[in-house]
């Protein structure tokens, strides 16, 4: 995981929000989604600068962890960009949402002259969406989107104040309006950063001169009228149990002395929880820990009095472990362990154990350096992961440790189940493996999912998702702040489930760092729509109990279920328009549903009862519905 320490450094405050969330946004302030109460429709912005190499260059960037920063608790963003040929400038982006919809403002200042051709605001269209729709712009006739790649480089192009766009059906129509007449040209983009229908509007035509500044906002209506979806039909294979499951847990690696880590302690249960062992700080307060390492000590003291399993991980190390020591800044990656330094690593691993043993009763269940598989920040191949788990195992157990080591514990999920693969090949670092691990940054496919499942399995270990996270990226400007943010989370966490088959996962983080709560301006913890979609997998879901397979026939509706002796907890996660479903397998029970949408949070239903196997219920829009039987 990347560095999260600026955010865990503040407290959150609410995000003011007119009426439901019209739009999701990225770490750099770029809309991804235009929301309604049906499907997300992934539209996308952007702004470019044209060059006069005709070269387009995006504005809206991350570079060495630098890009945008966000304006307190508003939808606003500032980042500076440098072109090319060396000009600079100042990217400020805002948006705005009402009923109607979203309202977005582009505005670029030049520090120095821009040679430019143009500056675009950008806007991708999801192209199978609109693949025979039609375009409008204001005051001319309907455009076809066509399938093939037209004669000439643009679809369209004129100077024009907006347009409508409509898919072939009719159902959706999204309008588009701009504060004045502008350049517009509309393209039928196929590169290798994918294919859309792509609207470029010109907010500057021409060079800039220092000084100089050039805005556009650009209004976004979006209207879904189709049809209500067909019944979802939802079966339960209950004949015999799947996997097992321990439960849903969590990392608090660090601000363990802050009260949303109190909070969320006190109020989500937990099945399995990470830390981080802080090295470098144990390393020169062994005599004495501070504050930091006594939080953590405490807390891990505190969930192993509950019986639940812990993991500790390195981040850093002290820098005279590294091979190249005090060469580099903390925040670099893949730093390597000097071959020389072994026993002296060893010696302070081993002690931070003993003293936690020693002194507060605690034992980690499982060890590992932090997605050493690309460096953050330790760095380990292949075969330096079979030598590390090796050497470290085998001194743990001479310490009279019960501590085993992780496979893996890799970062994301997109076939780097390969890094563990030459310590799982070896009987000797076999040895003191203890489960497998890996992360979700990114995410993946199902068949990436699956491969580490079939790893674990081959393995005949626990599978652990050691942090289940969307966007690795959110932290820099709390773009997970959302509860559009939240049902992402909650869909991976059923894809997970479904394909990776895990034993259980810990959520980055239940601190404040992709904090599920806020803190208000009196100290007050107000917990969030993505707070309560976590609190049903935590608290509803029964811990040590079968995962049970389950399947659906939409997309959008994602079915799990488990079992503990006769009890039953169904998850249902409806990620478009609400609709019917019919449920098939389930045991005859009364059956109590918890209800969390983006306006309703963890609301008790009314009790229904299921009869010869079926019961249909209705699933709101955008929500996550969980059924626990009575």
């Amino acid at each position: 995981m990347l560095l999260r320490l600026l955010a865990a450094l503040f407290f959150l405050m609410p995000v003011v929000m007119t009426g439901a969330e019209k739009a999701a946004y990225d770490s750099n302030g770029r809309i991804i989604a235009l929301l309604s109460d049906a499907e997300d429709l992934e539209v996308s912005t952007s702004v470019a600068a044209v060059i006069p190499s005709g070269r387009r260059v995006p504005l809206q960037v991350r570079v060495n962890r630098v890009g945008a920063r966000r304006q307190g608790n508003a939808l606003a963003w500032t980042q500076e960009f440098t072109l090319p040929a060396g000009g600079t400038g100042r990217l400020d982006t805002k948006a705005e949402e009402d009923a109607s919809g979203v309202k977005y403002t582009a505005s670029v200042t030049a520090a120095s002259a821009l040679e430019i051709t143009a500056i675009e605001f950008v806007a991708d269209l999801p192209r199978q969406t609109f693949l025979k729709g039609s375009f409008t712009p204001a005051g001319s006739q309907p455009l076809t989107f066509g399938a093939s790649k037209p004669p000439a480089p643009a679809l369209y192009s004129g100077e024009v104040s907006g347009l409508r766009v409509q898919d072939a059906l009719g159902h959706i129509t999204l309008e588009i309006a701009f504060d004045r007449v502008v350049p517009v040209t509309v393209v039928d983009r196929w590169d290798d950063r994918g294919r859309s229908y792509q609207i470029r509007a010109a907010l500057q035509q021409g060079d800039m001169a220092g000084g100089a500044s050039a805005a556009l906002s650009t209004s976004f209506r979006l209207t879904n009228s189709a049809p209500p979806p067909e019944p979802a039909r939802l079966k339960l294979d209950a004949s015999a149990p799947w996997y097992p499951f321990d439960g849903f847990g969590a990392n608090y690696c660090w601000s363990n002395t802050s009260p949303i880590s109190d909070y969320t302690m006190k109020n989500l249960k937990v099945a399995w929880a990470r830390f981080e062992m802080k090295a470098q700080q144990w390393d020169v307060q062994r005599p004495n820990p501070g504050p930091e390492i006594r939080a953590d000590l405490e807390r891990m003291r505190a969930f192993q009095q509950m019986g639940v399993p812990l993991v500790i991980s390195i981040w850093w190390l002290p820098e005279r472990l590294y091979s190249d020591p005090y060469e580099k800044p903390r925040s670099a990656n893949f730093r390597l362990i000097d071959p020389l330094k072994w026993d002296d690593l060893l010696d302070l691993l081993g002690s931070y154990l003993v003293y936690a043993k020693k002194e507060y009763g605690v034992e980690p269940d499982l060890f590992s350096f932090n997605e050493a598989n690309i460096g953050v920040y330790v760095g380990l191949t292949p075969e330096t992961h079979a030598y590390a788990i090796k050497r470290i195992g085998a001194h743990f157990e001479k310490l009279g440790l019960k501590t085993k080591m992780l496979l893996a514990d890799a970062t994301g999920p997109r076939d780097t189940h390969r890094f563990g693969l030459v310590a799982a090949s070896d009987p000797e670092a076999l040895k003191y493996i203890g489960a497998v691990g890996f992360h979700t940054w990114g995410t993946g496919t199902p068949e990436q999912y699956a491969a580490w499942g079939d790893l674990a399995e081959w393995l005949n270990l626990p599978l652990l998702v050691t942090e289940l996270g969307v966007d690795g990226a959110a932290y820099y400007t709390r773009s997970w702040d959302s509860y559009h943010y939240g049902l992402r989370e909650a869909h991976l966490t059923q894809e997970l489930l479904m394909y990776a088959r895990p034993q259980g996962t810990q959520y980055w983080q239940f601190t404040n760092d992709y904090a599920l709560v806020r803190m208000g301006p009196d100290k007050t913890i107000q917990p969030t729509g993505r707070f309560y979609l976590m609190k049903h997998f935590t608290d509803l879901t029964p811990q040590k109990s079968e995962t049970l397979r389950a399947s659906s026939n939409q997309k959008s509706v994602l079915f799990t279920a488990f079992r503990k002796g006769t009890a039953y907890t169904l998850h249902i996660l409806n990620m478009g328009a609400a609709r019917e479903a019919l449920l098939e397998g389930l045991p005859d029970a009364a059956w109590q549903p918890y209800e969390t949408t983006e306006t309703s949070h963890y609301q008790q239903k009314p009790v229904v009862r299921s009869l010869k196997g079926a019961l249909k219920i209705n699933l709101p829009s955008r929500g996550l519905v969980t059924l626990v039987s009575q």
